[in-house]
């Protein structure tokens, strides 16, 4: 909690100074409904309630706690905003605008609460504990991309939205550490774009590649991009012992399941309209590290929410087209050697 506070820059609202009648429901009730806990949705108002109080007080305008509720509610269920407006008692316009000035208003913390490691210290410390979970050396994120549904925008463009499952989404970059935070995302690219684009033209690669900080560390992706220092993938076909063992240890696939399965447990995301969308997912991916940060619990199971995460992993499961062939970077190909060598030949 209090890391929080330093983070932000705001004190703590306690819970019992917001509103009863706004929280009728018992801790465990409150979660499954709103996906956070009393005292996170006192945080959290607190965080963006400047970005959301209104001008005027004409019209019963919503309060900001009440404009958090409306979009919390629609980030859980993914349910059609009129179900929500009855459930509030507004019109499904408003709930429309709200979700959508609520969005904003978290996305615009996204460099406060998404980003890499800033100094050399923790480098260190992420990737240390990436070493004791699976013995990969100098790892400070698993980068991975994951497609989420959107409504077909349209017109002569509308293609290039159609993913490789034949549906329309964004191609929805994440990096992630060894405690599930997420490090890095891009929700912006069409689905046809190849995660390796996606990466490419992103400026977390431009980091990597530039900065100095980074220079002795790297990410771990699947075979779906090419391999570089900064950037190291399997073998797509491993031929000795020591190459098996340094798969074995390449721990993207299970990092990135348990991190989608986390995600999308508290989240669920309706098929929108594109200029809605990229919004709304970096708001779930703050939102996820706020909960991380404030070490709130799992949202109790519920099996209509389950049965939409297994339906998630399932669109998502399968290894993006690989790039293994290519040699574009011989030295990726050579740091992947040393580090076989050096820690999986023993």
């Amino acid at each position: 909690m209090h890391a929080l506070q330093s983070t932000i820059g705001h004190g703590f609202i306690p819970p019992s100074c917001l509103p009863c009648t706004c929280f009728p429901y018992c801790v465990w009730s409150l979660l499954r409904r709103f996906r956070l806990t009393k005292e996170s949705v006192a945080e959290l108002t607190l965080l963006i309630e400047h970005k959301l109080e209104s001008k005027t007080s004409c019209n019963n305008a919503l309060s900001p706690l009440e404009q958090v509720l409306i979009a919390l509610r629609f980030y859980a269920v993914a349910c059609m905003q009129l179900v929500i407006a009855d459930l509030f008692d507004v019109s499904q316009p408003t709930v429309c605008r709200v979700v959508h000035r609520v969005s904003e208003a978290i996305a615009s913390f996204l460099p406060d609460f998404i980003h890499l490691p800033v100094n050399r210290e923790e480098c260190k410390t992420v990737s240390r504990k990436f070493f004791n979970i699976a013995g990969f050396p100098k790892v400070i994120g698993a980068l991975d991309g994951t497609f989420v549904r959107i409504i077909s925008p349209g017109g002569e463009d509308a293609e290039r939205f159609r993913c490789r499952k034949s549906y329309f989404a964004l191609n929805v970059q994440t990096i992630i550490n060894a405690d599930l935070v997420i490090r890095n995302v891009v929700a912006r690219w069409p689905g046809s774009a190849h995660d390796s684009t996606v990466f490419s033209n992103s400026a977390a690669c431009l980091s990597l590649k530039t900065n100095e900080l980074y220079r002795d560390f790297h990410l771990l992706g699947d075979t779906g991009y090419a391999c570089e220092k900064y950037l190291l993938t399997p073998f797509g076909n491993p031929r000795t012992l020591a190459e098996v063992r340094y798969n074995k240890s390449h721990v993207l696939r299970a990092f990135s399941k348990f991190y989608k399965s986390a995600l999308s447990n508290r989240w669920r995301w309706l098929n929108c309209n594109i200029e809605r969308v990229p919004a709304i997912i970096v708001a779930c991916c703050v939102l996820h590290n706020l909960c991380i940060r404030l070490d709130d619990p799992e949202p109790p199971a519920d099996p209509q929410i389950e049965a939409l995460v297994q339906q998630l992993e399932l669109e998502n499961d399968d290894v993006t087209p690989s790039f293994e062939i290519s040699s574009r970077c011989p030295a990726g190909f050579a740091k992947r050697n040393v580090i076989v060598t050096n820690f999986f030949s023993g």
